[in-house]
């Protein structure tokens, strides 16, 4: 894999697995059922995927057909990482689900610590990144009434 196709698939793990955990850890808040959490997550994973793809392409004033490797690096890493907190949900459900999803995400960010190769502190960025996002997610999806 060349540099900036490593780069950029660091980059599109930590956005898939950040931005998906953070909507499973609000649909459990609110006790969605566990099909209900597979199917958004498999739509957020896709979404963020193209998203991010695109968003290489687009980044560039070069010519957009030289962006496409990068992009479908960006691609597969986004939503590869976007599916480990949600394919618990289309197989097991209550805190199975939720193990399997936790324990996956924190594979995904020991990962992204090691393929950032800083030692101790991409460790610590990619765990913080992780934490820092569910737990936000977490204290704002708990204020909203479970009626809304």
């Amino acid at each position: 894999m060349k540099p900036e196709e490593r780069q950029e698939a660091i980059f599109g793990a930590f956005d898939g697995v950040v931005s998906v955990i953070g909507f499973v850890f609000g649909l459990l808040v609110h006790h969605s059922p566990a099909g209900a959490i597979a199917i958004g997550g498999l739509g957020g994973a896709i979404a963020a995927a193209v998203s991010m793809a695109a968003g290489e392409i687009e980044k560039s004033d070069a010519n957009w057909r030289s962006r496409i490797p990068v992009a479908l690096v960006m691609f597969a890493a986004c939503l590869i990482s976007a599916l480990v907190p949600v394919w618990p949900f289309f197989v097991f459900s209550g805190a199975l689900a939720v193990v399997l999803a936790v324990i996956g995400c924190l594979v995904v960010a020991a990962w992204i610590g090691w393929a950032k190769h800083k030692g101790l502190k991409g460790y610590l960025i990619a765990y913080g990144i992780l934490f820092g996002a569910a737990g936000l997610t977490l204290l704002v999806v708990s204020l909203i009434p479970q009626s809304v």
